[in-house]
Parts: C-alpha cells; sequence; structure tokens
C-alpha cells in the first residue's frame, strides 16, 4: 500500500494518503475536494550505494563493530 503526497487545488492543503489502487478516488481531508494533485513522496527517492556524505556503517569491516556505543548506529 503506497503512501502519496497529495496538494487540493481548492483549498491548498497537502496532505498524505494510503491509496490501495488506481481506481480509489482521493479527497482532501479538510474541504472534501476531489481536485488534487499527486506529488512524488521525497522519502521513496533514493540512489542503491550512493554515499550522502555522513558516515555509513561498513559492517564491522574496519573492526570497530561499534564498540562502546561510539559509531552512533
Amino acid at each position: 500500500m503506497p503512501m502519496y503526497e497529495f496538494t487540493c487545488k481548492d483549498c491548498e492543503v497537502k496532505f498524505e494518503e494510503l491509496v490501495f489502487t488506481t481506481a480509489d478516488e482521493v479527497a482532501c481531508p479538510r474541504c472534501k475536494s476531489t481536485r488534487v494533485a499527486k506529488h512524488l513522496s521525497t522519502f521513496a527517492v533514493g540512489a542503491s550505494g550512493a554515499s550522502s556524505g555522513g558516515a555509513q556503517y561498513d559492517g564491522c569491516a574496519s573492526g570497530s563493530c561499534c564498540s562502546g556505543g561510539s559509531c552512533g548506529f
């Protein structure tokens, strides 16, 4: 069940909705309008293997294995 983000074209409220099928009609929770625009959720976007520049868990390949809880994972 994918979660989608929507913006109401009538009252401009932004909201999230679980959509079971493409035939499901989505309505604004504030004004009940069905004139909504679907947006790509940013949490669902990512690149496999890409580095974000932050610390990454290396599976204990470096030998540290978070001993003493110092690695932050």
